[in-house]
């Protein structure tokens, strides 16, 4: 029986040292060795102090990050200074790549005069800019220390869109446009025919855009033809025509490539083959099927009828009737009538029957 006092503890007195004694095993019993003891001391238990498990800071640490703090507080009151002070305000608007828009509307379009270079609105300013009537667009830059570069493209002029009396100007996209640089002499004309004059005048883009591309590319010194004109319908879209050539109508940009290249191998053929048959109309609106239209017949149109009809006047001639007394004192005989399908017999007679 377990001694119940063996673990009290008298007041004033530390726990008893008790020796730990490993015991032997089998081997050393068997071969005589002596057993061995271990004692372990209460002096001998590793001791943990409290100030290593309480991180330290060295003098070098709290010096960066003291250093950090003012740098931030130093970079934030500087650029605070800058931005309110008039150290980099704006003092030069250099306007550049204007026409027609005058220097002095751009520059007051932008009102960036007097702004922080800092702080300066380069959006707000574009968008001010770009709502020109002959700005396309606008770039802005600064040129430090006081100046702010403002670089101007134009609308350039196109063609001319005429519907009716009205006519317009617009640019290689179609856009109608009230001020811009001048078209060229060469400028195309585009004729819209049926339209309704009283919506005014609306140039359809894809047509404007298809002119454009059959200019910039080429095409009409391929097939070796000039235009002389071009006619737009709204159910037949573009139609180019040429002097001593066929009408060509494209209709719309669709299956461009395709479109060309027919072109140029019907004028190729035409060159070496002559049609037995006059050919008006190119129709390349259908694929691969092109078709060719002869000239329409001409059509006779019938005058006014009158409601009164008209009489032949008849001449009076010098022929004496029968009975009419002769210079020779005799009379003239009465002349036979002609029967249905005979012939006049000699001396104006005519024979009936062919008897």
């Amino acid at each position: 029986m377990r001694n119940p006092l063996r673990n009290l503890q008298w007041p004033g007195r530390g726990p008893a040292r008790r020796s730990t004694v490993r015991r032997s095993s089998m081997g050393e019993a068997r071969y005589g060795m002596a057993p061995r003891r271990f004692e372990t001391t209460r002096s001998e238990a590793p001791r943990h102090s409290r100030s290593s498990a309480t991180p330290s800071i060295s003098l070098r640490g709290v010096s960066l990050i003291a250093g950090s703090v003012v740098g931030v507080g130093l970079l934030s009151g500087g650029t605070w200074w800058l931005a309110s002070s008039d150290a980099l305000r704006v003092q030069h608007v250099r306007v550049t790549g204007t026409e027609v828009v005058s220097v002095e509307d751009v520059a007051n379009a932008t009102g960036l005069q007097g702004d922080s270079m800092v702080r300066l609105d380069s959006k707000g300013a574009g968008d001010a800019v770009r709502a020109l009537p002959s700005v396309k667009d606008v770039r802005i830059t600064r040129d430090w220390l006081h100046t702010v570069n403002i670089a101007v493209t134009e609308h350039q002029a196109f063609a001319y869109w005429q519907s009716g009396a009205q006519r317009i100007v617009v640019d290689e996209e179609g856009r109608a446009l009230q001020a811009s640089k001048p078209a060229p002499h060469t400028a195309p004309t585009i004729v819209e025919l049926g339209a309704d004059v009283a919506k005014g005048a609306h140039a359809d883009t894809d047509t404007v855009r298809l002119v454009a591309r059959l200019l910039g590319d080429g095409t009409f010194g391929r097939v070796g033809h000039q235009p002389k004109a071009y006619l737009f319908r709204a159910d037949r879209g573009l139609t180019v025509i040429a002097d001593g050539h066929p009408d060509v109508i494209f209709g719309d940009s669709s299956n461009y490539e395709f479109k060309v290249q027919s072109w140029a191998a019907l004028s190729d053929r035409f060159k070496n083959e002559p049609p037995k048959d006059s050919v008006q109309e190119i129709d390349l609106r259908f694929g691969r099927n092109i078709v060719l239209r002869a000239p329409a017949p001409p059509t006779v149109t019938p005058g006014p009828v009158s409601a009164t009809p008209t009489r032949t006047p008849v001449t009076p001639t010098a022929t004496p009737g029968p009975g009419t007394p002769t210079a020779a004192g005799g009379t003239t005989k009465p002349a036979p009538t002609p029967a249905v399908g005979g012939t006049p017999a000699s001396g104006g007679a005519t024979t009936v029957g062919g008897r």
